[in-house]
């Protein structure tokens, strides 16, 4: 409930002008401690709301071993994936939207998954800690990489017919943190607007009100993927 309230204090603020936008950072923060709060004791809450058969096992079955390994390296590939390839959501068009599409379909994966398991081998989820590991393996993980393999197939195969459009600039900002980030905003004919991710010397070299050429082919799953920006000459 606390999370909820704040991601909507944060971004009805986040999107001020001026000094009042400094108004989400403590809701931001608050909402992250919430957060992190119940991921530190996430395992407490499953046993608690869902006891466990057992806190500890002293025999384990090969194939629960197997599974608890499995779903542990699951969830670090799917995190390395998340790492290196969540980029190529920065030129997709209606990016944030393919996400969450395919994120659901590894989720929907992952409760197909964990049924089978409860059926024909429910002494995977008699240990706590293994329960934990596995749970968070086949959900976390499974909803990452779906992201990532949506995506990157979206743009892999995409059709090669590049498109060239104009486009206006509503804003550019500036991103801090250990690395600082370059956005643009853009808007298309549907009067939608989405942020891109930029480099610095086309951050410098765009100005907000311009209008740039886009270049774009469509994805695989429909979703248009921006191949690059270009500054439109005056002659």
């Amino acid at each position: 409930m606390y999370i909820g309230l704040c991601i909507i204090l944060f971004f009805t603020f986040a999107n001020d002008k001026g000094i009042s936008r400094l108004v989400a950072l403590p809701f931001f923060l608050i909402g992250m401690y919430q957060l992190i709060y119940i991921a530190r004791h996430s395992l407490q809450i499953i046993d608690n709301s869902f006891p466990p058969k057992t806190k500890y096992e002293e025999k384990t079955k090969p194939f629960d071993k197997f599974m608890y390994y499995f779903s542990s390296t699951l969830l670090f590939i799917s995190l390395i994936c998340f790492i290196f390839g969540g980029s190529q959501y920065d030129m997709t068009i209606h990016g944030v939207k393919l996400f969450w599409i395919a994120g659901a379909i590894g989720i929907a994966v992952a409760v197909v998954v964990t049924i089978i398991l409860k059926i024909t081998a429910p002494s995977v989820y008699y240990d706590s800690e293994r329960r934990y590991v596995v749970h968070s393996g086949l959900f976390v993980g499974l909803f990452l990489l779906a992201a990532i393999i949506g995506g990157f197939t979206n743009r892999f195969y995409a059709d090669n017919t590049k498109i060239c459009k104009s486009h206006t600039i509503i804003k550019k900002e500036i991103s801090g943190g250990r690395s600082t980030s370059y956005f643009i905003y853009l808007k298309f004919d549907d009067n939608y607007e989405e942020r891109f991710s930029i480099g610095m010397r086309a951050y410098d070299n765009f100005n907000e009100g311009e209008e740039i050429e886009v270049c774009i082919v469509k994805g695989l799953f429909g979703y248009d993927y921006i191949t690059n920006f270009k500054k439109i000459r005056d002659w």
